[in-house]
């Protein structure tokens, strides 16, 4: 690493992921604070081990080169592939599900890593300066690299991962030169899922779709994929929601009306709303939430870590928390704007975008805005797996940023 190369090192990126994985570590302390349960006690602990092992691979991914990313990309792809069908077959999970692998004393998540190999794939398929990307049916190929494995995913299930992987998409479309005008359109198909519902409701959105269409100055064949990919994706609707499990329906039923489920699925909205509103301006005080030390809340330690924060150190807290990921986020968009190399600055939007749509959503679920998904917040939640793969994207960033002259 020469001298030119150390004046490029963003600190910014660095210091913000380390304050919030820092304060990750302290808030899984205190929601586990006073368990009587060892195994709870010693989290704390154990994500400190983690997030020191994440250290070292962030730094060590610094020095992968974005041309060996770019070269070994649909290996990666490949690979990770693999393991999502085999997760399928001899994975383990809390409660049926299959999504991790047992892998001496740490469990393995594959869905985490393959959030990262699809970025890779799609970025070495954009980068691409021949790949025309003008019109809607060009969008046939990124569109299966991302649904292969979102149909894996959705298998485990994992119902949130997966929405990830679609909305990642988006932003890196955009960010290789496709027209709005078609990223809307990619919205059509979910659309037409869930009017699916009410054929009344679907058969005035069909043919408000086909007049639009046939208005539009697009290619017959770019207007015929839109309307039969509509109609083929809201006759699999119901379809789609009957091979949920039954805890995933309830999860959407309760979000809908949670007062209704309060003692069952609504249970967790309203708990985690009881303790983000009683944190009011200033909070309660770091170990001094009611919520969680009575265990009002439960998973506070993962999935409804917010509401500790919001709960212990009030409004004020909750901005500084939201302060650090928007800054995250900016900071890699500007990156990705100022390295010349088209492969490593898609790669860089497909990071940003994974971190803000994860914690948004996240943060939605909390604050009773969104379905319970069962998604980490990153950097806050315990997760040995989501810490040490969010910390090794930060670490491709961080590299890419200190070769962001190189083409």
């Amino acid at each position: 690493m020469d001298r030119r190369q150390l004046r490029d090192f963003d600190t910014g990126i660095l210091t913000a992921t380390l304050l919030l994985v820092v304060l990750g570590i302290v808030m899984i302390y205190s929601a586990t604070h006073g368990e009587s349960d060892p195994a709870l006690s010693m989290l704390a602990k154990r994500q400190a081990l983690w997030a020191a092992i994440g250290m070292i691979v962030m730094f060590a991914a610094m020095f992968v080169s974005q041309d060996t990313l770019e070269a070994l990309s649909p290996i990666i792809y490949g690979v990770i592939l693999l393991l999502l069908i085999a997760v399928l077959v001899i994975g383990v999970g809390k409660t049926g599900e299959r999504r991790w692998f047992d892998v001496g004393p740490m469990r393995l998540q594959p869905s985490e890593l393959a959030k990262y190999a699809v970025i890779l794939i799609l970025a070495r398929y954009l980068a691409r300066r021949k790949t025309r990307v003008e019109r809607p049916i060009h969008l046939t190929i990124p569109l299966l690299l991302v649904l292969v494995p979102t149909g894996l995913v959705l298998r485990e299930p994992d119902l949130g991962t997966s929405v990830i992987f679609l909305l990642l998409m988006i932003p890196m479309l955009y960010w290789a030169g496709v027209r709005p005008v078609y990223l809307l359109l990619l919205a059509t198909p979910v659309i037409s899922m869930v009017l699916a519902f009410h054929w009344l409701a679907w058969t005035i959105y069909l043919g408000l779709l086909g007049w639009l269409l046939y208005l539009s100055r697009m290619l017959i064949i770019d207007k015929l994929l839109i309307f039969i990919t509509s109609i083929v994706t809201g006759r699999l609707g119901p379809f789609l929601w009957h091979s949920l499990e039954d805890y995933q329906k309830h999860r959407v039923i309760a979000f809908l009306n949670p007062e209704k489920y309060r003692f069952s699925t609504g249970y967790q909205l309203i708990q985690s709303r009881i303790a983000i509103g009683s944190g009011a301006a200033l909070g309660k005080g770091f170990l001094q939430g009611t919520q969680k030390n009575f265990a009002f809340l439960p998973e506070q330690h993962t999935d409804f870590i917010f509401s500790v924060v919001a709960e212990e150190f009030g409004f004020l807290g909750c901005l500084i928390v939201l302060t650090l990921y928007l800054y995250l986020v900016l900071r890699m968009i500007q990156l990705a704007g100022q390295v010349r190399n088209r492969f490593a600055s898609l790669v860089i939007v497909g990071i940003a975008s994974t971190l803000f749509i994860q914690s948004a959503i996240n943060i939605g679920v909390t604050l009773g805005l969104l379905p319970v998904t069962g998604m980490p917040l990153p950097f806050l939640s315990y997760g040995g797996s989501s810490l040490l793969v969010t910390l090794m994207s930060i670490g491709i960033v961080l590299g890419m940023g200190l070769r962001r002259m190189e083409y």
